[in-house]
C-alpha cells in the first residue's frame, strides 16, 4: 500500500499509454522518486482509463498522444467535457509544435517529451509533482489553468522547451522568450532585458498565453533561469514593500517601478538534489556552499514536518554589501550571492 508524507493521502496518478513496457517503466521510476507519495495507475486504452475514472478520484492523468482508435488529443477533449477539473498532461515520444498547440488547446496543462534517462525521469517527476501542488493565484489568469506566470516559466525551463510567453493587461503587451530551457530575452513597455522580466513578473494582474517560439530581436538575458526567477521574486517583494497606498506597484504603461534595483552577481552554484555540483560560476568555496545548501534543505524538511504551511521557498542572508540566496528543491539546490550597485535614475 502506498504511503504519504506530511499526513497527506497519496496522490492518485493515472498514466494512459498503449505500450505496456513504458507503463511498467513509469511505475518503477515514479514509484521510487515519489517515495510512496504517489499511487500509480496504468491503462493501455482510453476505455480502461475511463472505467478507472468512474471508480477512483484522480489527481492527475498523463496521456500518450499517439494511441490507436482514440488518440491522445481526442481523449483530452473527452476528459475536458466529462472531468473539467481534472489536471491533464500529455507525454509523447514524437513532439512537434502542432501537437503541442493541439494538446494545450484540448485542455492539457503540460506537453512533455517522454524521458529516456534517469535524469529525464527526475525532471518529468518534478514537473508533474509541481503541477499537482499548484493552487489558483490571484491576478494572472493564463491559458494554462491553475498555473501562475512564474510557474509556467519554471515549467518551460525545466522541460528545456522553446516558447514565447505573451503577457497582457489593460496597457502592456510583454513578451518573455525561452529557448531550450533558457530565458534569453524579455520586453515590455519601455523596458527590455532583466528589468523587463522583473517588471512583468511584478504586474499585479493580467493574462498570459504560451505561443510557439520565434527568434527575438535580440538576446538581452543570460544566466541561470533559477537565479533570474529568484531575483525577480525579490524585486517584486521590494516593490510591494515600497508601494504607496493607493498607487500601483508597477506603472501599467511603462512597467516603471518606484525604485530601480540594480545588483551584480558575484557567484553562482547549482547542484543536483543530492548536492552534486552541476554549474559553478566564480564560486569561491564550492564545498562549503554545498554543505550550506544540504543543511538548509535538511532544516526545511524539518520545518515542514513541524508545521506544514507549504513548500520552502528560499533563504536570504544579508551581507555587508549585498545578499546571499539559497534555494532548495527536491531536484535542485541553488546558491547565489550578489552585491548592490548604486541605484540608477
Amino acid at each position: 500500500m502506498a504511503s504519504a508524507t506530511n499526513n497527506q493521502p497519496p496522490r492518485q496518478v493515472l498514466f494512459v499509454d498503449d505500450e505496456p513496457d513504458f507503463l511498467l517503466l513509469v511505475k518503477e521510476n515514479f514509484g521510487v522518486l515519489s517515495a510512496g507519495h504517489w499511487c500509480l495507475h496504468g491503462a493501455s486504452t482510453a476505455d480502461a482509463a475511463l472505467e478507472l475514472l468512474k471508480q477512483q478520484k484522480l489527481d492527475l492523468v498523463v496521456v500518450d498522444v499517439n494511441m490507436p482508435l482514440l488518440d491522445g488529443i481526442q481523449f483530452l477533449n473527452l476528459l475536458a467535457k466529462r472531468f473539467p477539473d481534472l489536471k491533464k498532461v500529455t507525454l509523447t515520444a514524437f513532439a512537434s509544435e502542432e501537437k503541442r498547440s493541439a494538446c494545450l488547446a484540448a485542455g492539457a496543462e503540460l506537453f512533455i517529451e517522454k524521458p529516456h534517462s534517469d535524469e529525464g525521469f527526475k525532471s518529468v517527476y518534478a514537473m508533474l509533482d509541481d503541477l499537482m501542488n499548484w493552487v489558483p493565484q490571484q491576478g494572472f489568469q493564463g491559458m494554462l489553468r491553475r498555473v501562475g506566470l512564474q510557474d509556467v516559466i519554471q515549467m518551460e525551463c525545466l522541460g528545456r522547451n522553446s516558447s514565447v510567453l505573451e503577457i497582457y493587461n489593460e496597457h502592456v503587451l510583454g513578451r518573455i522568450y525561452i529557448e531550450d530551457g533558457n530565458i534569453i530575452h524579455a520586453a515590455g513597455g519601455e523596458l527590455t532585458g532583466e528589468r523587463a522580466l522583473q517588471r512583468l513578473l511584478a504586474l499585479p494582474g493580467g493574462s498570459f498565453e504560451l505561443v510557439p517560439f520565434e527568434a527575438p530581436p535580440e538576446n538581452s538575458i543570460s544566466g541561470p533561469w533559477e537565479f533570474l526567477l529568484m531575483e525577480a521574486a525579490r524585486v517584486r517583494d521590494e516593490i510591494a514593500a515600497q508601494k504607496i497606498p493607493g498607487e500601483p506597484e508597477v506603472d501599467p504603461k511603462t512597467l516603471a517601478a518606484p525604485t530601480t534595483v540594480s545588483v551584480r552577481v558575484m557567484e553562482t552554484l547549482i547542484c543536483s538534489g543530492t548536492g552534486k555540483p552541476l554549474y559553478d560560476a566564480e564560486c569561491t568555496n564550492v564545498e562549503s556552499r554545498v554543505t550550506l545548501l544540504k543543511t538548509v534543505a535538511q532544516h526545511a524538511a524539518q520545518l515542514a514536518q513541524i508545521l506544514p504551511l507549504g513548500n520552502f521557498d528560499r533563504l536570504e542572508m544579508q551581507l555587508a554589501d549585498g545578499r546571499a540566496i539559497a534555494q532548495t528543491r527536491p531536484d535542485r539546490l541553488v546558491f547565489v550571492s550578489v552585491t548592490n550597485l548604486p541605484a540608477s535614475p
